[in-house]
């Protein structure tokens, strides 16, 4: 298949309901995976359609999806496609489903489901460490929900302060928002914990590193390595 994850979406097979810039991100990281036997999580299915989008990039991939919801009808015998019920914050289930799906770790995890901080932060902690690959990607969809204050854990943000050196933002931690930032700390431990400029310890990370873009952040997974100095 030729077409690309923009144009397969647009071909009218699918109710994936994905934001096109998302896609056009996930074509740039994922084409050199498209042929192999990857292993696919995707936490929030809703009707269904972004799984069977996502069987038909990977030719040959294993594709598993979660929602705290029933099965959509859709992927009644789907090939390739394993449906799971969990509450994404319920971490002992969330283990047992990624021991069972993908043993030796997913490619790529995708969390498109309730867009909430702690919600969202009880399923990274468990599955990024244990059941992502090194080198996998760990997808984080709509953290924007953060700003916006009708959200249940968002806030809108404070104005911004204006001086003659330019423009200051203020401060900013509220759901999935707070989440991101808390990720990029993660990033930057190494200087964090820095022996010369740094708090005094040693502290290693497996965020390798994150690509950010409004609404969709996503964090691959490195070998852990000994904090030192440069």
């Amino acid at each position: 298949m030729s077409c690309n994850l923009i144009e397969l979406a647009r071909s009218g097979q699918y109710d994936a309901e994905k934001d096109e810039s998302y896609l056009s991100h996930y074509e740039s990281l994922f084409s050199p995976l498209r042929e192999r036997p990857i292993h696919l999580m995707e936490i929030g299915v809703l009707h269904g359609g972004s799984l069977r989008l996502w069987r038909d990039y990977f030719t040959r991939g294993s594709i598993n999806g979660i929602d705290i919801n029933p099965a959509p009808e859709v992927l009644n015998g789907a090939p390739r496609i394993r449906f799971f019920q969990a509450d994404q914050s319920d971490a002992a289930r969330m283990e047992a489903i990624a021991r069972e799906a993908a043993p030796d770790g997913f490619d790529i995890i995708i969390d498109d489901a309730s867009h909430l901080g702690s919600h969202t932060a009880a399923a990274f902690q468990v599955l990024f460490e244990r059941y992502l690959r090194p080198g996998g990607y760990y997808c984080i969809e709509d953290w924007g929900t953060g700003c916006w204050d009708r959200w249940p854990d968002g806030r809108k943000p404070q104005r911004l302060e204006i001086h003659s050196e330019g423009i200051e933002f203020p401060s900013h931690q509220c759901g999935m928002v707070g989440l991101v930032k808390q990720l990029v700390d993660q990033c930057g431990i190494l200087d964090v914990y820095h022996p010369t400029y740094g708090a005094p310890g040693s502290r290693s990370t497996s965020v390798g590193g994150i690509l950010i873009w409004p609404g969709l952040a996503i964090v691959e997974r490195c070998q852990p390595e000994p904090a030192s100095g440069s």
